[in-house]
C-alpha cells in the first residue's frame, strides 16, 4: 500500500484546485515562510479524520475554508481527497484504489466519502487504524511536534506504541463492548426494578383477582337464590290475594244482611221513643240545659287545650321564622354586596362606553368632514372635466372651421383661376355641387347617428356605473352592519362564557369548589347533560337546584369536597358519587304512555355519557314531560305512581296534586339556556362570517366591474369627443357645399362680379383663420391649466379618500368597541336586575317573616291572657252542671219504667251491631291484607328490577321448579354474609392480573437474555485484553531494542532504554524513556538540549518504523533544531526505509539534497498558495 496523490481545493490558502503526486522515496516540500507549506501537512491530517481545530493551527474548524483576499471572494467549501493504492489489500476494503474525501461547508456541514460513497467519520478512522497513519499515529508529525514525543507524560506515549502494535482497533472495539456491557447492566438494573415492582404488585393482584372471581361466582349464585326466593314469595302472595278476594266477597254479602236487620230494629226503637216523648219533655229540657253547660265546659276545656297547642306551635313558628330571618338577612347582605360590586363594574363599563362613544363620534365627524371635502373636490373635478369637454368641443370646432376655411380659401383661389372656364361649364358645375352637398349631408347624418348611439351607450354606462356604486355602497353598509353584529355576538358569547366559566348564578359553595378543582370532581349536573331544543325550561324546572349538584367519582371524593367547603367556610353543596347513586323507578302504565300530551320520561329526554345513567335516572327517572298544563293535570289523575309531571312551559304537578307555575319578570338566561345560547351564538357567528365573506367577494367583483366600466366610459367619452370634432367638420363641409350650391345657382351672369368677391372672400377667410388659430391657442392653454387643476384635485381627492378609508376603519373599530361595551353593559344590567330581583324577593320574604313573627308574638301574648280567664269560668260551669245533673237524676227515675220496654229491642240491636262491627272489622282487615299483599307483590317485582335490573317475566326464565326455599334462604343469608366479608372488590383486577402476569413473564425472559448477553460481552472483553496485552508487549519489546540501536547510530554512541512504569499492568502502564548521549550522564530527559531531544525523538520514531513500518510518513520541519551533521545522519537514515514514502516539509538544504522529488510552495498572489514540482535533473513543472 502507498499514497498516490493528494487533491486539495479551497483548503486554507489553496484557493484553486491542486493535485500533489506522492512518489516513492523522499519528497521534499519547500518554500518561504508563510507560503502555506504546513497547510499540506494539515490537509493530510484533516482528511484522515482530525477533529481538533487546535491541531490544525486554527481557532475553529471553519478556519480550514479559504477565507478570501483583497481580490478574491471567500470559498464556500473546503475539500481534500487522498488517493491510496491498495493493491496488496492492506486496507480493510475490497477496492484496489481507495479515494478518501472530506468536504466541509461554511454552514458547518461535513461530508465523508470513500470512493464517492457517503461514509461516517468513524468509518474513516477505522480504515486507518493500526496502520500508523491515523490522527493519533506516528506517521504524521506536525510542525514543532517532534520533541513532544519524548517530552510528553509517560502515559501519553502509549498512543504511538499502541498504533504500532495494531491494538487501537481492538481497544476501540473493547470500549464499544464495555459501553454495551454498561448499557446492558443498566438495562438489567431497570428490568430487575420493573420485575421487583411487578412482584410487589402481582401478589396483591392475584389475591384481588381470586377475590373478584370468588365474588362474581357467589354473586351469580346469590342472584339465582334471590330470584327464586323472590319468585316463591310472589307465588305465595298471588295465592293469598286470590283467596282474600273470595273471602272478602262472602263477608260483604253477610255484612249487607246485618245492615238490613239493623235498619228494622232502629225503626222499632224510634216508635218506642215517640211513645215516651211526652214523658221525656221535661227531661229533654233539663238535658238540653245540662248539655249546654257540658258543651260550654267542654268548649272551655277544648279551648284551653287548643290554646296550649297553639302556644307550642306559635313558639316553634317563631323559632323557625327567627332562623329564616337570620338566613335571609345573611343572603340579603351577600346580594347587596354583589349588587355594589356589579354597580362598580357598571360604572367602569359606562365610563368605557362613554370613551368609546366619544371616539366613535370623533371618528364619524372626521369621516363626515372628509366626505364633505371629497364631495366639494369631486364637484370641482366634474366642473373641470366638463370644461375640458367643452374646450375640446370648442377647439375641435375651431380646428374644423380653420380646416374648412383653409379648404375654402384654396377653393376660392382655384375658383378664381377657373372662373371663366366654370362660366362655360356652369351646368356641369351645378350638378357636381349638388352631388357634393348630398354626399356631405349623408356623411353628416351617418356620423350624427353614430354619435347618438355612442351617447346612448355612454348614458347606459353612466347608469350602470351609478347602480354599481350604489350596490357597492349597499354591500359596504351591509358588511359594516354584519361586522358590528359579529362583534356584538362575539361579545355576548364571551360574556356568557365568562359567566359560565365563573359559575355565575351558582351557589357560593358550588362556585368555590368548581373553581378550586379538587380531586375526583367531574362537574355539575348542568355540565354533563345535553338538552334538546324546546325542553330546556322543562328540564331546568324539573331539576331545580339539583342542576347545581356536583358529580364526583366516588364517596371519598364527595367527603373530600365537603371537608374542603368546611375548611374554607365556602358554603354548602350536594354531591352525587358515580359509584353510589342508584337509578329511580321508571315503569309506567300503558294508559299513561298513551295519554294525550305525554312526551316521555325526562331521563330519556337528555343526553349524557353512559357512565352517568344512574345519576340521570336518579334525578329525572320519576319525572314525566307533558306538552301543556291541561294535559298534565289530566295525566296526573292516571296511575302515574307518585311521579311528578312537568310541562314545556315549566308548570309542575306534584305527586300529591299541587300545581306550581308562573314566570319571573326580566329573568336572565338560565343555566341550561347558557349552553344553548353559546352554541346558537357560535353557529350565528359562523353563519354571519360566511355571509360577510360572500359580501366581500361580491363587493370586490362589483368594484372590479365598476373599475372596468369606468375605463370603458373614459374611452367612450374620448370617442364621442372625436365624433363631435368630425361632426363639426362635416357640418362645415356641408354648409360650405350648400353655399357653393347656392353660389352656383346664382352664378349665371355673375361670374365677373364673383371674381371680385372671391378676392374679398379670400382676405376675409384669412382673417378668420388667423382669429380661429388664436382661439385654438387660447383653448389649448386653458385646457392645459384645467387638466393640471383636475389632476391636482384628483390627487387631493385620492389623498382624502385614503384618509377616509383609514378613518372609516377607525370608526368601524370604535363602533364595534362601542357595541361590545353596550353588550357588556346589557349583560351586566341583566345580572344587576336579577340581583335586584333577588334582593326584592329576599326583602319581601324578610318583611313577611318579620310581620308574621310579630303577629305570632302578639297572638302568643293574647292566648296567654285568655288562658287565665278560661280557668275561672270553668269552675262556675262545673257548679251549674252539678245542679242540673241532680235534677236530671230525679227525672231519670221516672223514665226508668219506659226504659225497660226498650231493653229487649236494645238487646237485639246490640247483638246485631256486634255482628256488624265484627263483619266490618273482618272486611277491613281483609281489604288491608289484600292491599298489603298487592303492594308486596309489586315490591317484589321492584326488588327484582332494583337489585338485578330484571323484569318479572325475565325472572320467570330463571325459575327452578325444584327450588328448596328453606335451604335457599339459609344459603342466601350465608352468601350475603360472605359478600359482606369480602368487602370492596376490584373487578378489573382480574384483567389487570392477567396483563401484569404476562408482563412479568416477558420481563423475566428479558432479564435472562440480558444476563446471557453480558456474559458473552465479558468473554469478548477478556479475549481482547489477552490479545491487546500480547501484541502490545511484543511490539514494545521490538521498539525497545530498535530504539537502543537507532539512538546509538544517530548519536554515534551512548545508550537509550524504554521501560514500562508498571510491568504487572502493561495495558495501563506509562512508558519511561531513558537516554544517555555519548559522554553525558543525564538523569532526566528534560535536561537535554533542544537538538538532543529532537534527535532522541527521531531515534524513537525510526525505532517504531522499524518495528511497524507505515506506508507513508510526513514530517513537518522535524530537523529544524538539528545541526548540519545531525541533519546529514537524519537524511541518510531515511534511505534505509525504502518501503516507506516520506514527505518532508523543510528549509534545510542538506535535507533537500537527499530528496527524490521537490515541491515548491509559492505565493505569487497574496494569500493564495501555488505548487511547483521538480524531479532531480528536470526543469520546473508548475502544478498549480
Amino acid at each position: 500500500m502507498h499514497f498516490k496523490r493528494l487533491e486539495i481545493q479551497g483548503f486554507k490558502s489553496f484557493a484553486d484546485p491542486v493535485v500533489i503526486d506522492l512518489n516513492e522515496g523522499v519528497t521534499c516540500i519547500v518554500g518561504p515562510n508563510g507560503s502555506g507549506k504546513s497547510n499540506i501537512s494539515d490537509a493530510l491530517r484533516w482528511v484522515v479524520g482530525e477533529t481538533s481545530a487546535r491541531q490544525l493551527r486554527g481557532g475553529k474548524m471553519e478556519d480550514v475554508i479559504f477565507a478570501g483576499t483583497a481580490s478574491r471572494k471567500p470559498k464556500g467549501m473546503a475539500e481534500v481527497t487522498l488517493v491510496i493504492d491498495n493493491v496488496d489489500g492492506s486496507l480493510p476494503v475490497e477496492y484496489k484504489e481507495v479515494a478518501v474525501t472530506r468536504r466541509m461547508y461554511r454552514s458547518g456541514e461535513t461530508e465523508y466519502l470513500i470512493n464517492g460513497n457517503p461514509s461516517r467519520l468513524r468509518d474513516i478512522k477505522e480504515l486507518f487504524m493500526d496502520t500508523g497513519i491515523g490522527v493519533d499515529g506516528y506517521s504524521i508529525i506536525g510542525q514543532g511536534k517532534i520533541a513532544d514525543i519524548v517530552s510528553t507524560r509517560p502515559e501519553n506515549r502509549r498512543e504511538i506504541f499502541e498504533e504500532a502494535a495494531g491494538v487501537v482497533l481492538y481497544k476501540t472495539r473493547k470500549a464499544d463492548a464495555e459501553r454495551k456491557l454498561n448499557a446492558a447492566s443498566d438495562n438489567l438494573e431497570r428490568v430487575q426494578d420493573i420485575i421487583t415492582e411487578l412482584e410487589d404488585r402481582i401478589g396483591g393482584l392475584k389475591t384481588e383477582s381470586e377475590k373478584a372471581k370468588e365474588f362474581l361466582k357467589i354473586r351469580e349464585r346469590y342472584k339465582y337464590l334471590s330470584v327464586n326466593i323472590t319468585l316463591h314469595s310472589i307465588e305465595g302472595l298471588v295465592k293469598s290475594v286470590e283467596n282474600g278476594r273470595e273471602e272478602l266477597e262472602s263477608i260483604k254479602e253477610e255484612y249487607e244482611q246485618a245492615l238490613s236487620l239493623r235498619d228494622q230494629l232502629e225503626e222499632k226503637t224510634d216508635n218506642l221513643r215517640a211513645e215516651e216523648s211526652d214523658l221525656n219533655e221535661e227531661n229533654q229540657i233539663t238535658n238540653e240545659r245540662l248539655l249546654q253547660k257540658i258543651q260550654e265546659l267542654n268548649t272551655i276545656s277544648n279551648k284551653g287545650q287548643i290554646n296550649k297547642e297553639k302556644l307550642t306551635s306559635i313558639a316553634k313558628d317563631i323559632e323557625r321564622l327567627t332562623l329564616s330571618i337570620e338566613e335571609n338577612s345573611r343572603k340579603l347582605q351577600e346580594e347587596q354586596k354583589n349588587l355594589e360590586e356589579l354597580k362598580l363594574q357598571e360604572k367602569d363599563l359606562n365610563e368605557s362606553r362613554a370613551a368609546a362613544d366619544q371616539a366613535y363620534k370623533e371618528a364619524a365627524a372626521r369621516v363626515e368632514s372628509h366626505y364633505n371635502k371629497i364631495s366639494i373636490l369631486e364637484k370641482q373635478i366634474d366642473t373641470g372635466k366638463d370644461r375640458l369637454i367643452e374646450l375640446g368641443k370648442m377647439r375641435a370646432s375651431r380646428k374644423a372651421e380653420i380646416q374648412t376655411l383653409s379648404n375654402y380659401k384654396e377653393t376660392l383661389v382655384q375658383r378664381k383661376n377657373r372662373i371663366l372656364e366654370e362660366h362655360k361649364n356652369s351646368d356641369g358645375n351645378r350638378e357636381e355641387t349638388r352631388k357634393r352637398v348630398e354626399e356631405a349631408e349623408r356623411k353628416l347624418a351617418q356620423k350624427e347617428a353614430e354619435s347618438g348611439e355612442l351617447a346612448r351607450s355612454f348614458s347606459e354606462m353612466d347608469s350602470r356605473l351609478a347602480d354599481l356604486r350604489n350596490q357597492v355602497n349597499t354591500l359596504a353598509s351591509r358588511a359594516e352592519d354584519l361586522t358590528v353584529s359579529i362583534g356584538r355576538s362575539i361579545s355576548r358569547k364571551n360574556t356568557i362564557e365568562e359567566m359560565e366559566n365563573n359559575y355565575q348564578g351558582y351557589n357560593n359553595g358550588v362556585r368555590a369548589l368548581m373553581q378550586a378543582g379538587t380531586r375526583g370532581i367531574i362537574g355539575t349536573v348542568s355540565d354533563l347533560i345535553t338538552v334538546p331544543d324546546g325542553y330546556e325550561l322543562a328540564i331546568e324546572t324539573a331539576l331545580g337546584s339539583q342542576l347545581q349538584n356536583i358529580v364526583c367519582s366516588d364517596d371519598s371524593a364527595a367527603k373530600e369536597g365537603v371537608n374542603w367547603l368546611k375548611r374554607h367556610q365556602a358554603g354548602r353543596a350536594t354531591f352525587l358519587p358515580v359509584t353510589s347513586i342508584k337509578g329511580g323507578y321508571r315503569n309506567l302504565g300503558q294508559n299513561v304512555q298513551s295519554a294525550r300530551g305525554f312526551l316521555g320520561i325526562a331521563a330519556d329526554m337528555v343526553e349524557a355519557e353512559k357512565k352517568f345513567s344512574n345519576i340521570i335516572d336518579f334525578l329525572l327517572g320519576r319525572v314525566i314531560i307533558a306538552d301543556t298544563m291541561d294535559n298534565a293535570v289530566s295525566m296526573s289523575k292516571l296511575d302515574v305512581r307518585g311521579m311528578r309531571i312537568v310541562t314545556l312551559d315549566g308548570e309542575v304537578i306534584s305527586a300529591s296534586g299541587s300545581i306550581t307555575g308562573g314566570k319571573y319578570k326580566n329573568k336572565t338566561a338560565n343555566i341550561l339556556g347558557r349552553k344553548k345560547e353559546i352554541e346558537d351564538l357560535e353557529k350565528k357567528i359562523a353563519s354571519m362570517k360566511e355571509d360577510l365573506n360572500r359580501l366581500k367577494v361580491n363587493k370586490e367583483k362589483m368594484t372590479d366591474e365598476a373599475r372596468s366600466l369606468n375605463e370603458g366610459r373614459k374611452a367612450l367619452r374620448e370617442k364621442i369627443q372625436q365624433h363631435e370634432i368630425l361632426i363639426q367638420s362635416l357640418k362645415s363641409d356641408a354648409a360650405h357645399a350648400k353655399e357653393l350650391q347656392r353660389e352656383a345657382d346664382n352664378a349665371e351672369g355673375k361670374f365677373s362680379q364673383e371674381a371680385g368677391l372671391i378676392d374679398g372672400d379670400i382676405k376675409s377667410t384669412m382673417d378668420r383663420i388667423s382669429q380661429y388659430e388664436n382661439d385654438v391657442e387660447s383653448y389649448n392653454k386653458e385646457s392645459s391649466e384645467t387638466e393640471r387643476m383636475v389632476e391636482e384635485l384628483e390627487e387631493q381627492s385620492a389623498s382624502y379618500q385614503d384618509t377616509v378609508n383609514s378613518d372609516n376603519d377607525q370608526k368601524n373599530r370604535c363602533r364595534i368597541d362601542l357595541k361590545e361595551q353596550e353588550t357588556r353593559i346589557l349583560g351586566l344590567n341583566e345580572l344587576i336586575e336579577r340581583v335586584r330581583d333577588s334582593i326584592i324577593d329576599l326583602e319581601d320574604q324578610l318583611s313577611d317573616d318579620q310581620e308574621q313573627k310579630a303577629g305570632l308574638e302578639e297572638e302568643q301574648i293574647l292566648l296567654s291572657d285568655n288562658s287565665q280567664e278560661a280557668v275561672e269560668k270553668r269552675e262556675t260551669l262545673r257548679a251549674e252542671k252539678a245542679a242540673l245533673e241532680e235534677k236530671l237524676k230525679s227525672i231519670s227515675e221516672a223514665r226508668e219504667q219506659n226504659g225497660k220496654k226498650r231493653e229487649e229491642t236494645a238487646s237485639l240491636q246490640k247483638e246485631n251491631n256486634g255482628k256488624i262491627n265484627d263483619l266490618s272489622d273482618r272486611k277491613y282487615k281483609l281489604e288491608v291484607r289484600n292491599t298489603r299483599n298487592e303492594t308486596l307483590f309489586q315490591a317484589q317485582k321492584d326488588k327484582l328490577w332494583n337489585e338485578f335490573e330484571m323484569s318479572y317475566a325475565e325472572a320467570l326464565d330463571m325459575k327452578d321448579e325444584g327450588f328448596a326455599v328453606t335451604s335457599g334462604n339459609k344459603e342466601a343469608k350465608e352468601i350475603k354474609v360472605r359478600l359482606a366479608e369480602l368487602g370492596d372488590v376490584n373487578i378489573s383486577s382480574i384483567e389487570e392480573y392477567e396483563k401484569v402476569s404476562k408482563r412479568y413473564g416477558f420481563m423475566t425472559e428479558q432479564a435472562a437474555d440480558i444476563e446471557e448477553a453480558m456474559k458473552e460481552l465479558s468473554r469478548i472483553i477478556t479475549n481482547m485484553d489477552t490479545t491487546i496485552k500480547k501484541n502490545f508487549k511484543e511490539t514494545f519489546d521490538k521498539v525497545a531494542v530498535n530504539f537502543n540501536e537507532t539512538f546509538k547510530e544517530l548519536f554515534g554512541g551512548g545508550a537509550a532504554e524504554l521501560r514500562l512504569e508498571n510491568e504487572s499492568d502493561p495495558l495501563q502502564s506509562g512508558i519511561e524513556i531513558s537516554a544517555q548521549p555519548p559522554g553525558k550522564k543525564l538523569k532526566n530527559i528534560n535536561l537535554m538540549s533542544g537538538g538532543e531531544k529532537t534527535l532522541t525523538a527521531v531515534a524513537l520514531m525510526f525505532a517504531v518504523l522499524k518495528a511497524k513500518p507505515a506506508p507513508f510518513c510526513i514530517l513537518d520541519e522535524v530537523e529544524a533544531a538539528l545541526d548540519e551533521a545531525n541533519i546529514e545522519r537524519f537524511s541518510n537514515y531515511l534511505k534505509e526505509f525504502k518501503e516507506i514514502q516520506f514527505a518532508l516539509i523543510t528549509h534545510q538544504k542538506a535535507t533537500m539534497e537527499h530528496a527524490d522529488v521537490l515541491y515548491g510552495i509559492t505565493m505569487p498572489e497574496q494569500g493564495v498558495s501555488r505548487v511547483l514540482s521538480l524531479k532531480l535533473g528536470d526543469d520546473f513543472d508548475p502544478v498549480a
